[in-house]
């Protein structure tokens, strides 16, 4: 760049205010790192749809791209998800992505221009989702678009127009698995049949999602192959090979027949039917191990006959409106898993129930079931069942026997019912059952029989349940149950609990009144995760009674926790806790001081619903995390704690490496908090409330010339001013420049360019205004002179890497060999000892009638050279006379001389002199020499 190019560059930084792009504080990114926060927390960023339950290590979401280039800087090279919505670029160039080598999930919401090799260097990604914001052609693919996908294995097209684009753009996909097609102005399915039949492009396409606006199949639909059989035959429909057929999004009212011929071996059918299903028989489908149909909207179904027709092993008739099954007609032998979830099924008899004998899982769920006669009587036959929900229904009672034909049941789902009485041995012949949820029902009493005889019980949920009575010896035969969840109002519970030494790993307590005493500890030796919703806890706190399991602890609501012994913490019994999840209450708490868990290996901690512990001073927030120097995660929830200004607040927590903020009033934000926990990574405000102040100022200047921390989102951050939404960061960056802001500007300013200045111009400057001084010296010292006498001929300006040209060979041609005899003057030899070298310069040029510059490579390379060389050419304008001679030693071509401007136009005035390699040619370069330099007659005078 040359300088006017620089000072241009120099300028336009200072009028943009002199900010370059942040790495951190992302303009169009957002940055989700897995390892920061799982498996604490369930984070994504909601902008992506279906796209976000893919799995990934950091992922990526930018919006509103309009510089692909510019936005992939803020990309971590390692990103494996990248999600581009709203993407404004025209044009996605040949190797665009290709600095993202680990990538392997990639979707792009716009409307753009795809060119050839767009995704070359992607050699390892294997999701891809491209969708048009608009149902225009502005979306377009060219031939080679998807070249060097070679792992590609599911392709997402939406919202593109199917006639713009053509099954040759998938001619290098050869591993794609899983072609999905939405929204792309298709009204017909032969529209997609004839291009899979006309094209071999997809060797390994197994799966097909369309999902557009058709609403009938035809019959035309189906793709016959134009070849003739060999007996010469028209041959029939061609088998595409597709095991999974999906039209979820699609409403068929009419299906033609044959109309699916080209599916007839499927393993997964999804669609939806909005009249009779009977039409399904003879679409051309021949089996299908799955069927799903959704929102068909009949009130009835044959399953059986679905069953036979097709070998389905599992059906999904979910969200359909029915209100009755049909099982007698057709047989149900190969079904397996039976899906009834969200209709308004009021019954279900044992006869029914009988025909589905080979079931392995049935899902009844969200129905208005009143009773379930499944198992009439013992005489019933046995089942496979192993997975019954009956949740959210309207069962009130359950029956003895009720469920003895399920022998080999393993999970059973009765909560959210209003289940009231279970009657004895209810669950008889449940001898494998391993999970019963009866959660939110009405249970008051639990009898010694209501859970005899599951001895393989493990789980067993009875939560939110006011279980007011219970048996002596109700969980007599639970021997292996681990996992408990009760709602009770005894006082007495855990002592009786404690009497059937139960292997619990996993206790869930709703009750008033809980009190931890000595037998507790040893009873419940095993347990990993214990969660409280208590009022009043008492405890023996002392350090010879632990939970030395316990990994998960929950306090939830608990109003008063003390313990027995005096001056003891209520945390200090869990010795080994690496996630505490404690949601507060306004209401009188003791002590929440986290300092007594300083000795555990403490990762996780979640405060919720303290902000009255810390309003009415229960709770010193900047004593609240002393001791928790191995957190890794903080999550704060209505936690109260509005301003974070202090560095003493987290100043322990050296570990912390993900902070979450959520549903917070935030006041004050002082960077020097963040600064004080050196592994932080991520700061995530979560539905949290700015005011629009510049007190924030800091906290973004923070951002930007920190490398280590983000928050995620923040430059969508909104903040309130006069009850209206805006922008946290425009608000900042318009209204809040303040005296020092523009002071420190200015004297950056004014610093940056002198320093820029000297270091771009000094050799440049530094030898123009030592050049003026001399110049300015000799001519005051020469004025007076007569410039017709010379003390020399001539003076020679040449490069210490050519003195033994000069020595040998210039000096005997013009001062030895005469007539005419020259007088020369040349440095080594004739400037006066001691005197500065620039006055012997300008006296020996100014002393001489001739100055001759012998050009060669070192010589353009030298400062002193190119000093005399400009000294001489401000003596041949000065004088208006020719006084300089060029040599040139060196062939230099002109392309060379470029860079050197002065003695280019030099050049182009000047004949000059070139030494030639042979002996001939410089016997008459001498001759021409000489000649130049007598023919302005000699006048030297004689040196004294």
């Amino acid at each position: 760049m040359d300088l006017f190019g620089m000072m241009v560059a120099l300028i336009f930084f200072f009028i943009s205010g002199g900010s370059f792009c942040s790495c951190l504080l992302r303009q169009k990114c957002q940055v989700l790192e897995k390892k920061y926060f799982a498996p604490f927390l369930d984070l994504n960023f909601n902008k992506c749809d279906e796209f976000e339950e893919l799995d990934f290590t950091i992922a990526v979401h930018c919006d509103m791209v309009d510089n692909l280039n510019i936005t992939l800087k803020e990309i971590p090279l390692e990103t494996d998800w990248l999600c581009l919505t709203r993407y404004l670029g025209m044009t996605v160039q040949a190797e665009a992505f290709s600095q993202l080598t680990s990538l392997k999930s990639l979707s792009i919401s716009g409307n753009t221009e795809f060119l050839s090799g767009a995704f070359t260097g992607l050699s390892q990604l294997s999701v891809l989702w491209i969708e048009s914001e608009t149902l225009r052609d502005d979306t377009t693919f060219h031939k080679d678009t998807f070249c060097g996908l070679q792992s590609l294995q599911i392709l997402k097209i939406c919202g593109i127009n199917f006639s713009s684009f053509s099954f040759s753009i998938f001619t290098h996909l050869s591993q794609l698995d899983h072609l999905i097609l939405e929204n792309n102005n298709m009204t017909y399915l032969s529209e997609l049949t004839t291009s899979l039949g006309k094209s071999r492009n997809l060797p390994n396409l197994h799966k097909l999602s369309v999902f557009n606006n058709m609403d009938v199949l035809r019959e035309e639909d189906c793709f016959r192959s134009p070849y003739p059989t060999t007996d010469g035959q028209i041959a029939q429909y061609v088998d595409f090979n597709i095991t999974f057929l999906e039209f979820m999004k699609n409403q068929f009212y009419h299906v033609g027949p044959n109309s699916l011929c080209n599916f007839p071996h499927l393993e997964v059918f999804q669609a939806v039917f909005l009249d009779d299903t009977e039409q399904i028989y003879k679409s051309g489908i021949r089996t299908s191990k799955v069927i799903s149909l959704p929102r068909f909207l009949n009130t009835s179904i044959e399953i059986c006959k679905c069953a036979l027709q097709f070998k389905v092993e599992k059906l999904l008739v979910v969200t359909s409106g029915l209100e009755e099954i049909g099982t007698f007609t057709g047989s149900c032998k190969t079904l397996r898993n039976l899906d009834l979830s969200y209709n308004f099924i009021k019954s279900v008899s044992s006869k029914q129930f009988q025909r589905l004998n080979n079931l392995l899982s049935l899902n009844l769920s969200n129905n208005d079931l009143e009773n379930l006669d499944i198992c009439q009587d013992k005489s019933t036959p046995r089942t496979e069942l192993v997975y019954l929900s009956i949740s959210h229904n309207m069962l009130t009672r359950l029956y003895k026997g009720q469920f003895a034909c399920l022998k080999k049941l393993q999970i059973l789902s009765l909560e959210n019912n209003n289940i009231n009485i279970i009657e004895d041995l209810s669950f008889d012949g449940l001898s494998h059952l391993s999970v019963l949820n009866l959660q939110n029902n009405n249970l008051f009493t639990i009898s010694n029989s209501t859970f005899a005889t599951l001895f393989s019980l493990t789980h067993l949920n009875l939560y939110h349940n006011e279980i007011l009575e219970h048996g002596s010896q109700v969980f007599k035969d639970l021997e292996k149950l681990q996992e408990l969840m009760m709602t009770y109002d005894v006082d007495d519970f855990l002592d009786w609990l404690n009497r059937f030494r139960l292997p619990l790993t996993h206790l869930m307590a709703n009750t008033k009144y809980m009190m931890f005493e000595s037998e507790f500890y040893y009873g419940f030796s095993q347990l990993q995760v214990l969660e409280l919703d208590v009022l009043q806890i008492f405890a023996n706190c002392s350090s010879q009674y632990v939970f030395r399991n316990i990994n998960k602890l929950y306090l939830k609501n608990i109003k008063q926790y003390e313990c027995f012994m005096p001056e003891t913490h209520p945390l200090l019994s869990f010795t080994n806790l690496e996630r505490l999840y404690y949601t507060g209450s306004s209401q009188d708490f003791s002590d929440i001081t986290l300092n007594s868990l300083k000795d555990v290996p403490l990762k996780f901690l979640y405060l919720e619903d303290i902000k009255g512990l810390i309003k009415y001073g229960q709770l010193n927030v900047h004593k609240l995390f002393q001791g928790l120097s191995k957190l890794k995660v903080l999550h704060l929830q209505n936690s109260g704690i509005n301003n974070l200004d202090s560095k003493h607040m987290f100043m322990d927590l050296q570990q912390m490496e993900f902070l979450v903020i959520e549903n917070q009033d935030i006041e004050e934000v002082n960077e020097a908090a963040f600064e004080s926990m050196p592994n932080l990574k991520y700061i995530y405000f979560l539905q949290t409330t700015f005011p629009c102040k510049c007190n924030f100022k800091g906290l973004l200047s923070w951002l930007e010339s920190d490398t280590r921390v983000s928050i995620i989102n923040f430059h969508n951050q909104s903040c309130q001013i006069n009850q209206n939404n805006s922008n946290l960061v425009s608000f900042l960056q318009i209204n809040c420049h303040t005296d020092l802001d523009l002071i420190m500007f200015v004297m950056t300013f004014v610093f940056t360019m002198l320093f820029m200045l000297t270091s771009l111009f000094y050799e440049s400057i530094w030898w123009y205004i030592l050049y003026l001084v001399y110049m300015v010296k000799c001519w005051l010292n020469h004025k007076q002179r007569d410039r017709e006498h010379y003390e020399y001929d001539v003076f020679v300006s040449y490069s210490t890497h050519n003195e033994q040209w000069v020595t040998e060979q210039l000096l005997p041609s013009l001062e030895q060999n005469g007539p005419p005899f020259f007088r020369l003057c040349i440095h080594g030899r004739d400037f006066e000892v001691g005197r500065d070298i620039i006055e012997n310069i300008m006296d020996s040029i100014y002393n001489s009638r001739w100055t001759l510059c012998v050009i060669t490579r070192p010589y353009l390379h030298s400062n002193w050279c190119s000093l005399e060389m400009r000294m001489a050419t401000y003596r041949l304008f000065d004088e208006s006379k020719d006084s300089l001679i060029l040599v040139f030693l060196d062939e230099i071509s002109r392309e060379e001389l470029q860079h050197y401007h002065r003695l280019t136009k030099l050049l182009d005035k000047k004949t000059y002199l070139d030494w030639p390699d042979n002996e001939n040619g410089q016997r008459l370069f001498w001759t021409r020499l000489q000649k130049v330099i007598a023919k302005s007659g000699r006048k030297t005078s004689v040196k004294k």
